[in-house]
């Protein structure tokens, strides 16, 4: 079962990573950022995305299920953060917003790719 949250959760990741790099010239100009900052962010959503359904594949151990979860939540106080400050027409909204994405993707890219989690030689 938790095999297919990760696969899940990582497909619904990069289904949006995709639709906000179709539609990046919208979504920079509701955000008030640059565009520049939006492709970056869902280039790393998309191969973090990709790299947690290669994880779910391979292993899909329950121990590391907390880790999405939590950027996951992460990603939805910044979406709640970015449309407030886009409210008040500030531009800080999109570097919180994409900033977060961006660096959380790297990072859940990171833990799943390396370590215990990375590539296994021996075998």
């Amino acid at each position: 079962m938790r095999k297919s949250g990760f696969a899940v959760d990582g497909t619904i990741k990069m289904v949006l990573a995709v639709l906000g790099g179709v539609f990046s010239s919208s979504v920079s100009e509701f955000f008030l950022g640059p565009r520049w900052l939006v492709i970056t962010a869902m280039v790393l959503l998309f191969l973090s995305a990709a790299t947690q359904i290669s994880y779910a594949v391979g292993k899909g151990e329950k121990h590391y299920l907390k880790f999405p979860m939590i950027f996951d939540a992460l990603i939805v106080l910044a979406i709640v953060i970015g449309l407030v400050l886009v409210a008040a027409a500030n531009p800080a909204g999109a570097w919180i917003l994409f900033g977060l994405v961006a660096l959380g993707s790297l990072g859940i890219a990171v833990l799943f790719t390396t370590g215990e989690n990375g590539p296994q030689f021996r075998e």
